[in-house]
């Protein structure tokens, strides 16, 4: 008796959790993911998970200033038939921004390119394809580790595209 009775207390507790998760997800509430940055959610074109990688320096936190790194992010195309491209980045923490393999990015309809990142050809038997870059040169005072700087992507058809983009707070990656 005393068992069933604990079940039904277990049950009860187990319902109301429910309900409150039911309650807090309610049609009102919006999606909004720290990894995406502010203002960068749009219809036809995103970014997300941006941050700005600075050059290691053995034994150190700190970005010199003048100095290069990273950036990397993934831009979606959302439109069902026609290509997006990126023309162009800046942000007042950096002197100059440049894209690679080109200075503008094309993004196929319904896909996304990950800068910074490897990416399957699926198109073209499965391979992995060279990923497109994006290196910083110039860092200005502004761009501090495990801080933030505004960030603004150029796109054709989207427009300008500003998000708040995270700076790695120590960099870790291997010596260029």
């Amino acid at each position: 008796m005393q068992r069933l009775a604990f079940i039904r207390h277990r049950g009860a507790a187990a319902g109301a959790v429910l309900a409150l998760l039911a309650v807090g997800c309610g049609g009102d509430s919006e999606f909004d993911s720290s990894n995406r940055g502010a203002n960068s959610q749009t219809e036809q074109t995103s970014v997300v998970n941006a941050y700005i990688v600075p050059r290691f320096v053995p034994g150190s936190c700190e970005i010199q200033v003048g100095d290069a790194a990273a950036l990397t992010f993934t831009a979606t195309n959302n439109r069902a038939t026609e290509p997006e491209r990126l023309l162009g980045i800046e942000s007042d923490a950096a002197e100059a921004f440049h894209i690679a393999p080109n200075a503008t990015l094309e993004i196929p309809p319904r896909t996304s390119i990950a800068a910074g990142q490897p990416t399957e050809d699926v198109g073209r038997g499965g391979g992995v394809d060279e990923p497109p870059s994006v290196r910083i040169e110039g860092l200005r005072e502004s761009a501090r580790p495990g801080t933030s700087v505004d960030v603004t992507f150029r796109f054709e058809r989207q427009g300008d595209v500003t998000m708040n983009v995270p700076i790695e707070a120590c960099p870790t990656q291997a010596e260029r």
